[in-house]
């Protein structure tokens, strides 16, 4: 009975699947800093489908879920976009091609990316990190010395002492303001007068020496040339230029295990300082008139007058649904809109995501599985689905339900039928890990007790998750020092990242802290995304995670006025401090 009920199960993925090669119209406009860009290309790539934009740089084209759009434009960097099953509308902004190191790098028998480079970065001491990428010195095609961090010499006021012992010639002049300025020898300059080196920290770029980079977190240093420096770097380079790697914000993988990270906070001299607009968003009219009403019946009234006007917008109806519970304690309003929702936004799975993460923050649990379920029948081919049911059935109180799904997705995995991203891997493991402990669990009906690796980590996990692909956001984190360190999800930043992440089915990043002692405080500053609406960002914040104390607290924020950095949460060991 089981295998049948499999079967059918894999004949609906099919048939979900196979309905889904229905050719769609995907419409939008290209602009160049907000100003229509007229003839861009846009093909469906290793198609022949394909087109221009008009003077108006707008365009419409048929492709398939799975297929990429391709925008190019002479001068400007080549966009690609997978088209998801919501994909209506892409709105591009291209921006200018950078002289940027070649993506791929020809050897006898491979050609090597920027992740094939990233992987092997501790184990090829040729590489070298830098604001445009992974660089080899054995194909750079100029001169470059590159030295590991172990190698340089302690001692002296900052990290220029170990310089000398790098390369014989090297000048370090100090003025008066303890400032040093470094000068390459003449052999590695094309000018006749002397010029101060630039800096390259972490893909940072410094005109004066970062004189607070402590020479025991130097992980490896580059020093490279002024004519192979302006290639890259322009004039600025015309004295030469010093690349440093630090040990503070090197991810790449290692053969050993167990070696906490560095904060990356800690690795440059960038402090928070707050942005005045941070909590004084402005409101949509319709929300600025629901807080003018005195009662729950006005409201309800100003709500309805709305509905002509805004009603086709899904985030009219969640803003509304969470005004009527937040500010009237209003229930039955709340779930009369909820109802609302789900039936005019049936076919749409980030409607219904956002609407699941309004109910988990105020803990309805039994109301989140449900909308989960229906994302899953949507999307049976995102992994994101499975673990996001399997979440809701644990905080039901049912953790071999859950731990079903969590095995269901496993097998799925081990037949085929998904290819997985490592990155959303490691969060699903880390879930599963956490549910089973390290006791194993007994599942129902076959009575399989199954087992994984125990996770070590001790501290607060922080799991966000987004409702829509497109949005392009920067996560901000705060240490108690004051410094931040930031994750980006953008196009111009990760484009791989967000094409696995499309192409694998997810759509959530963690983040962990394995010190949580002082104050931590998390902002975003929202980007937008291609078709011009807001996003729903959730938080899940474990607190004391991997212990017998461990709880979670779910928030749930909406990103609409783009490039304000937003303050979200403050958060100190075990207690949520602040809201945004």
């Amino acid at each position: 009975m089981k295998r049948i009920y499999f079967l059918l199960f894999l004949c609906l993925f099919y048939q979900i699947s196979t309905a889904q090669e229905v050719l769609k119209i995907i419409e939008g406009t290209v602009t160049e800093d907000l100003e229509p860009l007229a003839n861009v290309n846009i093909i469906v790539k290793n198609t022949e489908r394909g087109v221009k934009t008009d003077q108006a740089g707008k365009y419409r084209i048929q492709a398939n879920e799975g297929e990429i759009l391709v925008y190019s434009y002479i001068g400007k960097k080549t966009i690609e976009i997978v088209v998801e099953d919501v994909t209506e509308f892409l709105n591009i902004d291209m921006y200018d091609k950078i002289n940027e190191l070649d993506e791929v790098l020809l050897t006898k028998s491979k050609r090597k990316n920027q992740k094939d480079l990233f992987n092997e970065y501790n184990t090829n001491k040729n590489l070298i990190k830098t604001a445009y990428g992974i660089l080899d010195k054995e194909r750079s095609g100029f001169s470059m010395k590159i030295a590991d961090g172990e190698d340089l010499i302690l001692g002296g006021a900052d990290f220029t002492f170990a310089l000398s012992s790098l390369l014989p010639g090297i000048r370090i002049v100090r003025d008066s303001t303890s400032n040093p300025l470094v000068f390459l020898p003449r052999r590695f300059s094309s000018f006749s007068a002397p010029r101060s080196v630039l800096f390259d920290v972490e893909g940072n770029i410094f005109t004066n020496t970062p004189v607070f980079i402590q020479t025991e977190n130097i992980e490896r240093i580059a020093i490279i040339n002024s004519a192979g420096a302006i290639a890259r770097y322009g004039t600025l380079a015309a004295g030469g230029l010093i690349i440093i790697n630090t040990k503070s914000n090197n991810f790449s993988p290692t053969e050993s295990e167990g070696n906490l990270p560095y904060d990356q906070a800690k690795l440059r001299n960038n402090f928070y300082v707050k942005d005045p607009l941070s909590n004084k968003l402005s409101l949509p009219r319709y929300l600025t008139d629901l807080q003018k009403t005195s009662g729950k019946e006005e409201a309800e009234q100003v709500y309805k007058d709305h509905q002509a006007l805004y009603g086709h917008f899904p985030h009219y109806h969640l803003d509304a649904m969470s005004f009527f519970l937040e500010k009237l304690d209003d229930r039955a309003m709340f779930d009369k809109i909820s109802r609302q929702i789900e039936d005019r936004f049936a076919s749409n799975p980030t409607v219904l995501k956002a609407l699941a993460f309004k109910y988990e923050a105020i803990g309805n649990y039994e109301m989140t599985k449900e909308l989960y379920k229906k994302v899953l029948v949507l999307r049976p081919h995102y992994p994101q689905s499975y673990m996001n049911l399997a979440n809701s059935y644990n905080d039901l109180g049912n953790p071999e339900q859950a731990a079903t799904l969590f095995a269901r997705y496993i097998y799925l995995v081990d037949e085929g039928f998904f290819q997985p991203s490592k990155i959303f891997e490691n969060i699903m493991e880390r879930n599963f890990n956490n549910l089973l402990k390290s006791d194993g669990l007994l599942l129902s009906g076959n009575k399989k007790v199954i087992k994984t690796k125990e996770d070590d980590f001790k501290g607060t996990r922080l799991v966000f998750e987004w409702n829509d692909g497109e949005a392009e956001f920067e996560l901000q984190f705060v240490n108690p020092d004051g410094q931040y360190s930031t994750w980006k999800h953008t196009l111009a930043d990760e484009p791989e990242r967000i094409s696995d992440e499309k192409n694998t089915g997810f759509s959530c990043e963690e983040k962990l802290i394995y010190d949580p002692s002082g104050v931590w405080q998390v902002n975003v500053k929202y980007l937008g995304n291609k078709s011009l609406t807001p996003a729903y960002l959730k938080a899940e914040i474990y607190y004391n995670y991997g212990t017998k104390e461990q709880r979670k607290e779910v928030k749930v924020f909406k990103l609409s006025a783009k490039n304000i950095n937003q303050e979200l949460f403050s958060i100190q060991k075990n207690q949520l401090i602040t809201n945004g």
